[in-house]
């Protein structure tokens, strides 16, 4: 769990964590990344009045890294046999959740991880309705599927083995770290849709993509599919046309900016 100014949510995705029904010991490497509000405070609060606070391993920073190298050291911090993402402005909302997803890796040996589907909550929009993440067709996923358009699953859902974990140069040059990483992983073993929706992703003002320009984020899609490019020998033809609908997407936000200031219709 990385987190940085997360006062308003941190004690929710925790204590989502420490609720778990598990047959397993488990532990919550925390990194948070200098954060100037509350969120410190909130944290040490946890540990020393939870039942199951000593069960937090918390790293917090005297100086902000940045999100990819704070997201990188707290990975770093993960010696068990799986890890589980969850953001500090997300949240876990079935106890269930890990007992059920480590139990099928346990038992399906030629799978690198699992995901779930999610609850969307847009905090920016007064009257918007929470809804599901994705709408899936098939329950088991290649690394071909991870190279998207969009994410194919979120962040907070995710489980994989430890053991296939790496880090490429390039992984702390990219900003959809989380993307990277579904796609190093699924260059390992497929990917399984577990049933249920078992998390909530919050859309909110201290999201890294909510306050990102569109062009911006095009861009950084466009750099990660270049470092896909170098780093894996298949799927070739399949990340340039993925860069192709990027730069079409550049284009038409510069083409649709051109026309507001001149207000040509």
């Amino acid at each position: 769990m990385i987190t940085y100014n997360h006062e308003n949510y941190i004690r929710e995705a925790i204590e989502g964590v420490l609720m778990q029904n598990m047959d397993y010991d488990m532990e919550l490497v925390i990194s948070n990344d200098c954060s100037t509000d509350t969120t410190d405070t909130i944290i040490k609060e946890i540990i020393q009045s939870h039942p199951k606070g000593s069960r937090i391993k918390y790293f917090s920073h005297k100086q902000n890294l940045g999100m990819m190298p704070n997201f990188i050291f707290a990975l770093q911090q993960c010696v068990g046999e799986y890890i589980a993402l969850c953001e500090g402005d997300d949240y876990w909302t079935d106890e269930n959740k890990l007992q059920q997803q480590i139990t099928f890796l346990d038992t399906n040996n030629d799978y690198a991880g699992c995901f779930h589907n999610v609850l969307v909550v847009n905090e920016m929009i007064s009257d918007f309705k929470p809804k599901p993440w994705r709408t899936y067709e098939k329950r088991d996923f290649t690394q071909l599927d991870t190279f998207s358009k969009v994410a194919l699953f979120h962040t907070c859902s995710f489980v994989f083995r430890q053991r296939f974990l790496e880090f490429p140069v390039w992984f702390e040059k990219v900003k959809s770290g989380d993307m990277a990483l579904f796609s190093l992983i699924a260059a390992k073993g497929k990917l399984r849709l577990i049933d249920g929706i078992m998390a909530v992703y919050r859309k909110n003002e201290k999201g890294v993509t909510s306050g990102q320009k569109i062009i911006d984020y095009h861009k950084n899609r466009i750099r990660l599919m270049r470092f896909f490019k170098g780093h894996f020998d298949l799927y070739q033809a399949q990340l340039d046309s993925i860069i192709a609908y990027h730069r079409s997407e550049i284009i038409k936000t510069y083409q649709k900016k051109i026309l507001s200031i001149f207000k040509i219709k």
